[in-house]
């Protein structure tokens, strides 16, 4: 997501790290799909595997430190909000298939994370989230239902990354990737975003029929942008929560504000929009 560049100092920190645990990670993956062979079918399977990351540390920037040739990086145990997405949507995906093998997890997480599912170079990956919706939804994978819930929207034109260079890497210093990336960008301008105001996220479940498990985008005034923050629902006691990998707290939390508290008092917030993996 375009908002990654948060905690890249951080992320270089344990970059070598992170590209050389393959087979913890392994082992960690096999172990979490032979588990969810066990849930009856009306689990979810979304909030079974988010809730095994709780408490696994947030590190910003871990795509992006020391990887020039876009390597796919699975770091189970350093997230930050979008790869935590990611990582559960791989996983889930691992499920249906009835796969439980690390090959199969990569493979699809490399399908959720970059355009048509292929992996070739930098702009590849899906940078904004409403990109990353519209590419997963024409792959099967996920489907938007906030227009189903809320009529409002909001105009954004999605090109913070090109005005702001120097904050990403892979973009400093290279002014030919950053006019390729100018072109990826122009579709989304001036796009119609749809989104549930957050003024609406204190109401019951039956008022509010976002489902547990969903992936929450939360939408954002930051001229440039669409998504700041990304998580899943999780209803408790009828009340929203967040699922999410915090950077305020360090790691992924069910948070223990409902998410019209989270978000209440955050000025540049302006909602939600919905996400259901398939």
């Amino acid at each position: 997501m375009a908002v990654n560049y948060w905690g890249l100092i951080e992320g270089l920190f344990f970059a070598n790290a992170v590209m050389a645990q393959p087979a913890t990670d392994s082992i960690k993956v096999t172990r979490l799909l032979e588990a969810a062979k066990t849930l009856s079918a009306d689990s979810s399977r979304v909030l079974f595997f988010a809730k095994q990351f709780i408490g696994t540390s947030y590190v910003a920037g871990t795509l992006d430190a020391l990887n020039p040739d876009e390597n796919l990086i699975a770091c189970l145990d350093k997230l930050d909000c979008t790869t935590f997405v990611e990582t559960v949507a791989a996983l889930v995906l691992c499920d249906k298939q009835h796969s439980t093998s690390y090959a199969s997890f990569k493979k699809n997480l490399t399908t959720v994370r970059y355009r048509n599912g292929e992996r070739n170079g930098y702009l590849s990956r899906l940078h904004y989230f409403s990109d990353w919706i519209a590419d997963n939804e024409r792959k099967g994978i996920v489907r938007e239902y906030t227009r189903t819930i809320s009529g409002y929207t909001w105009p954004v034109t999605l090109n913070f990354m090109s005005r702001h260079p120097d904050s990403y890497p892979a973009l400093k210093n290279a002014p030919e990737l950053v006019e390729q990336l100018k072109q990826m960008e122009a579709p989304w301008h001036s796009y119609t975003m749809p989104y549930i105001p957050k003024g609406w996220l204190n109401r019951q479940p039956e008022e509010l029929p976002i489902v547990n498990g969903s992936i929450l985008a939360l939408t954002t005034t930051i001229d440039g942008l669409d998504v700041t923050h990304v998580g899943f629902a999780c209803w408790i006691g009828g009340e929203l929560h967040l699922l999410h990998a915090s950077s305020q707290k360090g790691k992924v939390i069910l948070d223990p504000l409902t998410l019209y508290e989270y978000q209440k008092n955050k000025k540049t917030h302006t909602g939600v929009r919905v996400i259901a993996i398939l």
